[in-house]
């Protein structure tokens, strides 16, 4: 149960074992005519959807890379590791972060970015981390910065990694310019793969003004995407593996995929508080795909997730950065049932208990599987 890499269906994991072929050939060809539509599908985009062979990083990275220049500013929202991190990519491209902070269990107001951009007229776009999951934070104005993007004529870039396919992200509606999804999160794929949405108005800038790099070039692979190739080598048994899980996620709906994180996420909150234990994140920008939790007094955590781990064979993750040893996190996200969530918030409640917590787990464990109703 971490937040990535997250466990793969077995189809999807089945579907790695097809044979490698040429990726200039007819069998490539269908294969990433089948990854693009669908894509598009779940982006909500009419633009294109770029797929990188990298990690979300190199995702990240290749929005930076192609947007910006020596000596560009870029508006950064900081209220996580993740987020800071976003920023250090900027300023290790030679280009300037200007940070709009909040404390980690927060988010920056509309209005406090707003005036980063007004005192800085000459940024190029704003560069936001949609859900970060060290604290487990969703910006959940995301819709609001496009508008001011789009006032402010800036690029407007959603590093969605860790949440795109768990919660709400139409593209364009959004006005987002760039949109980076990691294949080992809600998209339960095997990580190795970055998906990036790209709007025209990126690639028509990208043609006049090319990046410093030969891989992430976006005009290059929205060029291959006419003959449906990538301009590089590609990860293929990924690609399969890609194209079944985005197959099944096209079948199901991406709205009602992100219904189902939605119940899933609200089961685990109000499991965890029935047992006492506060969340970290203020109720508004709490995560669906990443459930923190903060420790009771006395808890520790390497102790706490060693008996989680070896008495009830389920695995989750602490806190890293400035919260390390005070939350832990589990990983909502791609495979939604029943069958993970119960058992998760069960694990929770006796591995406290073994170390000396005292709560009402069972009491606990009949309100998530209340708030699961409306999962199938």
């Amino acid at each position: 149960m971490l937040p990535g890499p997250v466990d793969v269906p077995d189809d999807v994991l089945l579907s790695m074992s097809k044979p490698i072929i040429n990726h200039r050939g007819e069998d490539f060809h269908r294969l990433m005519k089948s990854i693009e539509d669908t894509s598009k599908q779940i982006f909500k985009t009419k633009g294109n959807v770029v797929v990188l062979s990298s990690s979300g990083t190199g995702g990240a990275e290749s929005a930076v890379m192609n947007l910006l220049r020596p000596g560009d500013k870029a508006i950064v929202p900081v209220f996580g590791e993740f987020s800071g991190r976003l920023a250090s990519q900027i300023e290790t491209a030679k280009s300037k972060a200007i940070r709009v902070n909040a404390p980690f269990g927060s988010a920056p107001s509309v209005e406090s970015i707003e005036k980063a951009i007004m005192e800085n007229r000459d940024a190029k776009g704003i560069f936001l981390v949609y859900n970060d999951t060290s604290p487990g934070t969703t910006y959940r104005m995301a819709k609001e910065l496009g508008n001011i993007a789009e006032k402010y004529g800036l690029f407007y870039v959603l590093d969605a990694i860790s949440v795109f396919g768990g919660d709400e992200l139409p593209m364009d509606e959004w006005k987002a310019d760039v949109v980076i999804a990691g294949s080992q999160k809600c998209l339960f794929t095997p990580p190795g793969v970055a998906l990036v949405g790209v709007s025209d108005k990126v690639v028509d800038f990208v043609r006049k003004n090319p990046p410093l790099s030969t891989y992430f070039n976006y005009a290059s692979y929205v060029d291959y995407l006419v003959k449906y190739e990538t301009p590089f080598t590609p990860a293929l048994p990924i690609f399969y593996a890609l194209e079944t899980a985005l197959s099944k996620i096209s079948k199901e709906g991406i709205d009602k995929r992100v219904s189902k994180h939605k119940i899933a996420a609200d089961a685990n909150y109000s499991a965890f508080e029935a047992m006492g234990l506060q969340p970290f994140v203020e109720e508004r920008f709490r995560s669906n795909v990443v459930i923190s939790v903060k420790y009771p007094a006395g808890i520790d955590d390497a102790k706490f997730r060693s008996v989680m781990e070896k008495s009830y064979n389920t695995i989750i993750t602490g806190g890293f950065g400035e919260l390390k040893g005070k939350i832990f996190r589990i990983g909502n996200m791609g495979i939604i049932e029943k069958s993970r969530v119960l058992p998760t918030v069960a694990a929770v409640g006796y591995s406290l208990k073994e170390l000396g917590y005292k709560s009402d787990t069972d009491k606990a464990i009949s309100i998530a599987l209340d708030k699961l109703k409306g999962l199938e």
